[in-house]
């Protein structure tokens, strides 16, 4: 049911966070204005399970979940206890930290590919060092690279409408490829034959499924070619499977990163791979951070991978995110609005397609602005994040939101009164990724 909510607050704290903060926001996806300023909370100050509250306090059933690291859901008692036994023995020291070898192992145990790991503490750190690693393993400079690994000038380099601030001549060591295309892959290694260091992928996006074969292909044409392959399974860790996208396809890469889920909204970043490849983080390469041994975040990681080997969580994922796909397709469908779920069901997208690309973009913002009056929170375009802690209540209470939202939007395109209805003040895509 449609509720009144103010968002008074949090516009009062953005308003002075503009002054202060460059962009107003420390992650580029989490501007306000990506989503429906005016009409959206901005600010949380508490959250539990697969609930967050606002600074004005309004509760929400939340799948935007940090953009991704949230996967028990919210205070998860195991995680936050292993979390407070830690802080009783200290963060950080000048000696190593024993979780470090406790991690090291589990990963090591569930991921396909891990043979050793270095920990670090957020996704661009990953792909970064993996990059590098690759360099310095291969002799070889170029990598060719589909999606997104980061704001770093390596990946920046691509030519990617976020190449501002990155020197020129990184260019020449980073190209693209078109995703899921194998043809397009072998075309660039022929064309940097001998060349390439590495191919990066993302074993699964929100945006669509994987063609059958592909993960094989990719796996033969680097073989072939003599280069490594990467997944960054940021996105896909310890979400599509326990051991994330490369379990769950079957093709084990040289080296995979992962990050956000880990450790269930703690700072962790984790490259890891084979030993013969991995050794190479020793071989007069830098890959050094203060704070990859910190210590509350690897007990964090500890007890997430813990409690995914004991429990269902995985398949809860699937199974929860498959009933929110059909019923977003089907409540669509009823409603006559153009609404369509892409990808696998852990973390879908979702579009509203009509033919007018501007009808398009005001009724995503007036379908955020009105999920949000109904307590729940999406963001644009996906990913639809679930948690091992979003039960029946939760996607009862999502989709009979959804459902009244879509009957509103239903009439306003019926009647040509969508912007009218539109309570925000400024909107802005939210970056997506590249090819």
């Amino acid at each position: 049911m449609s509720q009144e909510r103010s968002y008074d607050r949090s516009m009062e704290l953005y308003r002075r966070a503009i002054e202060v903060i460059a962009g107003g926001s420390q992650t580029n996806s989490k501007r306000p204005t990506a989503y429906a300023l005016g009409a959206f909370p901005i600010y949380a100050q508490d959250a539990e399970g697969a609930r967050v509250q606002d600074v004005d306090g309004n509760w929400y059933v939340d799948y935007i979940l940090g953009l991704g690291p949230i996967t028990l859901g919210y205070c998860y008692p195991e995680v936050d206890q292993a979390i407070r036994e830690q802080l009783e023995h200290g963060i950080i020291y000048g000696l190593l930290s024993p979780r470090e070898v406790e991690v090291a192992e589990a990963v090591c145990e569930m991921v396909p590919c891990a043979e050793m790991v270095r920990f670090l503490k957020g996704g661009a750190e990953a792909t970064t060092a993996a990059a590098r690693i690759a360099r310095k393993y291969t002799g070889r400079e170029v990598i060719l690279n589909c999606g997104y690994r980061g704001w770093a000038d390596g990946w920046a380099a691509q030519n990617t409408g976020m190449e501002g601030g990155v020197p020129n001549c990184l260019r020449g060591v980073i190209d693209g490829f078109a995703r899921n295309d194998l043809d397009s892959l072998e075309a660039k290694l022929e064309e940097y034959e001998g060349r390439v260091a590495m191919v990066s992928i993302d074993p699964a996006t929100g945006g669509e499924e994987v063609p059958d074969g592909f993960h094989q292909g990719v796996r033969d044409l680097c073989d072939k070619h003599g280069a490594l392959l990467m997944y960054d399974e940021i996105v896909t860790g310890f979400r599509m499977a326990p051991g994330g996208g490369q379990e769950y396809f079957g093709v084990t890469p040289d080296l995979a990163c992962f990050a956000k889920g880990i450790a269930n909204g703690m700072p962790c970043g984790v490259v890891c791979g084979s030993q013969e490849v991995m050794k190479t983080a020793i071989d007069d390469v830098i890959i050094s951070v203060t704070y990859g041994g910190e210590a509350l975040s690897l007990a964090a990681a500890a007890a997430v991978m813990r409690i995914i080997r004991d429990e269902p969580v995985i398949d809860h994922l699937w199974s929860t995110g498959a009933r929110l796909m059909q019923g977003f397709e089907e409540l669509g469908e009823k409603h006559g609005v153009p609404l369509k779920c892409h990808g696998y069901a852990p973390m879908s997208s979702q579009t509203i397609d009509y033919e007018d690309a501007e009808l398009s973009r005001d009724a995503w913002t007036l379908l955020l602005q009105e999920m949000a009056t109904r307590g729940v929170l999406l963001r644009r375009g996906g990913l639809l994040f679930i948690t091992y802690s979003h039960g029946d209540e939760e996607v009862e209470q999502t989709l009979s939101a959804l459902d009244e939202s879509l009957a509103v939007i239903a009439e306003a395109v019926d009647e040509g009164t969508v912007k009218d209805l539109l309570r925000v003040t400024e909107v802005q895509e939210s970056f997506r990724s590249f090819t």
